[in-house]
């Protein structure tokens, strides 16, 4: 074999992967919509939230229901996931264990700010706390397990939803946005202008929002790929989890997500050289 043909070869090889990596990426788009909509989807649907042409979503929905991913009703021709699907997230959720790997940096934030730590993870594309470690104090605040902020008006929702695919931003905000409290964000220009913020600063906090007098300062935490993993806040009232906060309590904030995410995988806080404005 000459050089030329060598060459050409070798260049075929590299479009035939790089066809093969965007059909794949394209697969996992077409899941992870179909898991955030939290309901079966027609190839309309799919294709209007991914901005795709329909002819592409469904050759992939083709190819997951023939690996068994994805499912089609026969009645209304729409599709959802399937049990083997579940399957594979459960095996995963038991090899992948956040509160593990976070515990150790959450007793030390508890210990050096004096609040209550919370964790929450992104589940159908919502904040959801998993574990939570009360602060010895004589009045302490804390929030249970299980408990799920509002996505538009609390710290945790906004940064779940600052890191979400824009679809997902696009949808919760077209929704109609509850006030718990006359300080609850509302507007989606300003949500819009925040979650920008958010990805910028890597924090986000937000004082009586959902109860009165009660404030968290939530951080993202990334795992391989920058994917957002959860987030990790302080929780206590505003005289004390400060907005704008208090530098030393940011940083060790940002000091244990940085931790978590680098133990996930992820360099995105020594990248930002340990993002910490407080403005």
């Amino acid at each position: 074999m000459n050089d030329a043909a060598a060459t050409t070869g070798t260049a075929e090889e590299d479009a035939e992967g790089t066809a093969a990596v965007r059909s794949v990426l394209m697969a996992v788009r077409v899941l992870e919509a179909m898991a955030l909509a939290g309901r079966a989807q027609g190839v309309s649907d799919l294709a209007r939230n991914l901005g795709e042409p329909k002819g592409r979503v469904h050759r992939h929905l083709v190819t997951l229901r023939k690996a068994g991913l994805v499912a089609q009703d026969a009645t209304s021709d729409r599709y959802h996931l399937t049990w083997r699907l579940f399957q594979i997230g459960q095996a995963a959720g038991e090899q992948f264990d956040l509160r593990r790997v976070a515990e150790p940096a959450m007793h030390r934030l508890r210990d050096a700010a004096g609040q209550s730590v919370l964790l929450a993870v992104p589940t159908g594309g919502e904040p959801l706390v998993v574990h939570a470690l009360e602060a010895p104090n004589k009045v302490s605040i804390t929030v249970q397990p299980g408990n799920r902020p509002p996505l538009h008006c609390s710290a945790q929702g906004r940064v779940m939803l600052a890191f979400a695919p824009p679809e997902l931003q696009d949808r919760a905000l077209a929704a109609r946005l509850e006030a718990p409290t006359p300080a609850s964000m509302t507007d989606p220009a300003a949500l819009r202008a925040r979650l920008a913020a958010v990805r910028e600063r890597l924090w986000e906090t937000a004082p009586s929002e959902t109860l009165l007098g009660i404030n968290v300062l939530a951080a993202p935490i990334f795992a391989a790929g920058e994917v957002l993993a959860g987030s990790i806040g302080l929780v206590g009232s505003v005289q004390f989890v400060r907005d704008p906060p208090d530098a030393a309590m940011l940083a060790a904030l940002q000091a244990a997500a940085g931790e978590i995410s680098e133990r996930l995988g992820s360099a995105r806080y020594r990248a930002s050289g340990g993002t910490n404005s407080r403005q």
